[in-house]
């Protein structure tokens, strides 16, 4: 138990740091940094992922983002904020997945976006195993809705691939306020399916979709509120589960130096 309570005071620790740091830099615009940080929290009404229901109970979520020339490092949390998932009767909060993950983006002409990396699972609060997988995507960021397509390979304990297409676009209602829509389809291979579902086949995994009213406060804080939906399309994995389709609520608030 001492292993998982380090792992999460980590989460508090890298936020404490964040904010020591950005007082310590000094004040600039944003966009003449050539060095960014920015630290964020969600809280969610449940934690879903690519379709599947991980906590079907109030998360949340901090993150923690390095950027600069291009390279991002990032660490990201799922807290539970009830004992849904709790086996030990002596933590009251528990910290059911840490990630970390390094990534390069690059525009190598207008509208062309390209980005790739790696991102390294933990479970410390489950007993899932680790794992990782490296991924790659192309946006095309000038044209409407920027469709954008993402593929994840899982290099570790599944050794599959995972495909996404997007799409979305921003309204802009004020010079402050935005409303973000979003949705995606995703496609996998029968590695991944078997390895998540039990599922010997390949083909159309799940849809999401998303809204999200954003709020600038100012340059260096923003809050936002989010709606999804997903659903699971693939009739041999809908038969699984319980429930194949969610909606979540949640909030969330960035500060960015």
């Amino acid at each position: 138990m001492t292993t998982r309570i380090n792992e999460s005071k980590t989460l508090g620790l890298l936020a404490a740091a964040a904010i020591g740091i950005a007082a310590l830099l000094p004040t600039a615009h944003a966009d003449e940094r050539p060095i960014s940080l920015e630290a964020s929290a969600d809280v969610v009404s449940k934690y879903v992922w690519r379709g599947m229901l991980l906590t079907d109970d109030p998360v949340v979520q901090p993150g923690l983002t390095l950027s600069g020339y291009g390279l991002s490092l990032n660490v990201w949390g799922s807290v539970d904020l009830t004992d849904l998932n709790e086996n030990d009767i002596d933590a009251e909060y528990r910290l059911q997945e840490l990630d970390y993950t390094a990534s390069y983006a690059i525009s190598p002409m207008e509208g062309l976006d390209l980005e790739g990396g790696f991102i390294w699972y933990t479970f410390p609060g489950t007993v899932f195993d680790d794992t990782g997988e490296v991924y790659g995507s192309v946006a095309l960021s000038s044209i409407p809705l920027s469709p954008t397509l993402t593929v994840y390979y899982d290099v570790d304990e599944v050794e599959g691939y995972y495909g996404t297409f997007a799409l979305g676009h921003s309204f802009e209602l004020t010079e402050a306020l935005s409303l973000d829509l979003g949705a995606s389809i995703a496609y996998a291979d029968e590695e991944y399916n078997e390895a998540y579902f039990g599922v010997d086949d390949d083909g159309l995994n799940d849809l999401a979709l998303s809204a999200s009213l954003s709020y600038t406060v100012n340059e260096y804080v923003a809050v936002s509120a989010t709606v999804g939906y997903s659903e699971i399309l693939d009739n041999d994995i809908e038969d699984t589960m319980d429930d194949s389709d969610h909606t979540t609520v949640g909030l969330n608030i960035t500060f960015s130096y």
